[in-house]
Order: structure tokens, then C-alpha cells, then sequence
């Protein structure tokens, strides 16, 4: 596997209505780390990810349309006690509004891993929620980082999905000192270190150590710093119809050019152009056919 995904996968009930009243839910598959996986997988990445959902009939839906992307599943833990995670979802143009009823993705286990061939293994904040999955966390850290693995960290880090319904920054914190790339929004940004000019973002990061660092900004774009220089990267979005998995898409572009040898800076900018389509849906799986025909064009410019 090219790069391996630990976190969350999860159903996402979106509505157009404000949560308090809405009626009508469009149920799709979710949870960060799966919606970055499926991008790469459309994008012929090889992919695996480690995570647990419940023996129910929202579990099954995820099995069924994984064969769908190619996803390896057999890190993929079926749970007979606790349900699938449900995240309900108002769709919207800005930071989404959301709900969460957690189920099985906390309870993953770390499973007979061969990391033969991977560059990357990427978290999600949501394994680092409640004490048990965290030591996890750091194990399977620990152990990847012995075969040569690097880091990706999305901290996507809300008060409440843990268990105290508060942030545990020294959790966060010691993720990132094992980090080698990490993307975080300006909200996520803002939750861990409170309101702050946003190059001081970028400047903490880099001094906890980690090499690559991607400030996203919204309609205003990203931030994007190797540790030597900051470039801007413009936003190509056009058409907003909803910002769910808009982040994920980002991600998407990052691991792609990474893993294709390309500069940070250009990697941002094609995760920018994924970022523009799944935008214009609902929902973060979006078919990304045509931005196969936008890779040579990046392969082929600085």
C-alpha cells in the first residue's frame, strides 16, 4: 500500500435545513480519512485503511460500495457490539454545522500490518478522542516510523468528539512531533492554538517539527510552507454547493504529487483543483474522471 489511512469511516446524513428542524437526510459515505482514500484510489493510489464500523445495515452500505474504489479492506473491523458512527450534517457554503453520534470507528483495533512499499501514514484526529485509541495511535506511530513511514496528521480537532468534550492538546501535540505533513483549516488552526495571525500558525508547526505545512483558508486559498519560503496557493473554486470532504479533496492532491515527487508547492495547488470539484456536490465522494486530464498538465509545469 502506498499509503496507509487510520481513522474514522462513518455515515454522513446530510440535509439542507438547519439540524434543529431539518426532516430529509441524504445518506452518504464518510469520515476524512476514507473520503481522501477514495479519492486516491480513483486516482490509482494504492490505499488501505484501518478503522471499525458496526454489524448493521449503515456497516454493510460502506462494504458494499467500497468494492466500487479498490479499497483494501482487510483492515477493515466489523464490530458485533457497537453501531457504525452517524454524523449528521447541514450542508453548507462555509464551515459546516454537524452532529455526531459515535459508534465502532473508536474501537479500532491495530491489525497484522505490512507496510511494505508504503510512504505514508496518515491520521485523523478522531483516533486520538478517548485514552485507549491514542495509546493505539502512538503504537502504530511508533512502529511505522521504524519502517521509514512519514507522518501525515489531519488534526481535525473539535471539543465534541472527545470524551471529555474538550480538545487534549498534549495529545495533539505529541502527534505533531511525529508529523512530517499536516493540513490543518484556519478553524482547525484556531481550536488548537486559539485566534492567531495566520504565518504564526505555520511558524508553531514548524517548530514542533514538522517539515510540511498547509494552512487552508477557505475561498481565500491555502498557505503552503516547505520550512524555507510561504507560498500563497489561489482557491479554484467557482461554484459552492457544499463544503463537506472539501478538505479531504486537498488532501488528496497533497498525497498525489508527494508520492509523484512533486514539490510541495505544486501538490497543494492540484489539491486546490480537487478541492474546486467535490464543491460543486453534495457530499465528499465525487467521480473524479476528468482531473485525470489535468495531471499531465501539472506533471509538465513548475
Amino acid at each position: 500500500m502506498e499509503i496507509i489511512f487510520l481513522g474514522e469511516i462513518l455515515i454522513d446524513l446530510i440535509s439542507n435545513e438547519d439540524l434543529t428542524t431539518a426532516r430529509n437526510f441524504q445518506k452518504k459515505l464518510g469520515g476524512s480519512p476514507l473520503n481522501i482514500a477514495i479519492n486516491l484510489s480513483q486516482l490509482d493510489i494504492e490505499t488501505a485503511i484501518i478503522s471499525k464500523i458496526g454489524n448493521d445495515p449503515f456497516g454493510k452500505f460502506i462494504i458494499q460500495n467500497l468494492q466500487k474504489y479498490n479499497i483494501k479492506k482487510d483492515y477493515i473491523q466489523i464490530d458485533k457490539n457497537h453501531n457504525t458512527t452517524l454524523v449528521f450534517v447541514s450542508k453548507s457554503t462555509s464551515s459546516p454545522e454537524f452532529f455526531v453520534i459515535r459508534g465502532a470507528d473508536k474501537f479500532f483495533e491495530i491489525p497484522n500490518l505490512n507496510f511494505e512499499n508504503t510512504k505514508f501514514l496518515h491520521l485523523s484526529c478522531w483516533t486520538l478522542t478517548h485514552e485507549d485509541n491514542y495509546s493505539k495511535t502512538l503504537k502504530l506511530i511508533n512502529l511505522s516510523k521504524k519502517y521509514g513511514v512519514k507522518i501525515g496528521f489531519d488534526p481535525n480537532c473539535r471539543n465534541k468528539i472527545f470524551s471529555s468534550n474538550k480538545i487534549d492538546i498534549d495529545r495533539i501535540f505529541e502527534v505533531i512531533k511525529h508529523t512530517f505533513v499536516m493540513k490543518p483549516s484556519l478553524d482547525d488552526a484556531k481550536e488548537i492554538f486559539g485566534p492567531l495571525p495566520e504565518e504564526r500558525y505555520i511558524e508553531l508547526l514548524h517548530k514542533f517539527g514538522v517539515k510540511f505545512v498547509i494552512l487552508t483558508l477557505g475561498k481565500d486559498g491555502a498557505l503552503v510552507s516547505d520550512g524555507k519560503m510561504i507560498k500563497h496557493i489561489p482557491s479554484f473554486a467557482t461554484d459552492v454547493v457544499d463544503t463537506t470532504g472539501a478538505g479531504d479533496a486537498f488532501w488528496t492532491g497533497i498525497y498525489y504529487g508527494l508520492l509523484k515527487n512533486w514539490d510541495l508547492f505544486k501538490s497543494a495547488k492540484f489539491g486546490s483543483l480537487i478541492s474546486s470539484y467535490v464543491l460543486k456536490n453534495v457530499g465528499a465522494i465525487t467521480d473524479l474522471k476528468t482531473i485525470k486530464e489535468h495531471i499531465k498538465e501539472f506533471e509538465n509545469n513548475d
